[in-house]
């Protein structure tokens, strides 16, 4: 049978892989105060989970801390980390 996957579209378990892998990464970001624009931060804390979700021999709190890694490595570059509120 073909495989008819495309590169960074996720089915619906991987789908709800991606939500609480965010969900947990979130948390630490707005705990530490590590986010500028949340509704932009989001969106990019989404792409980032969705390019880690490749790995998938990585349990749920790996793929989060390494989103949360990323996404601190992604405002480090972009400038301050402090929070907006």
């Amino acid at each position: 049978m073909p495989n008819f996957r495309f590169p960074g579209v996720l089915n619906s378990q991987e789908l709800l892989v991606a939500e609480a892998i965010q969900a947990r990464a979130w948390q630490v970001i707005w705990d530490g105060g590590h986010y500028i624009d949340e509704r932009a931060d989001r969106a990019k804390l989404g792409g980032i989970v969705v390019r880690l979700m490749s790995d998938r021999s990585k349990s749920i709190s790996d793929l989060a801390s390494a989103a949360v890694a990323a996404f601190k490595r992604q405002h480090g570059k972009d400038g301050d980390c402090s929070s907006s509120t």
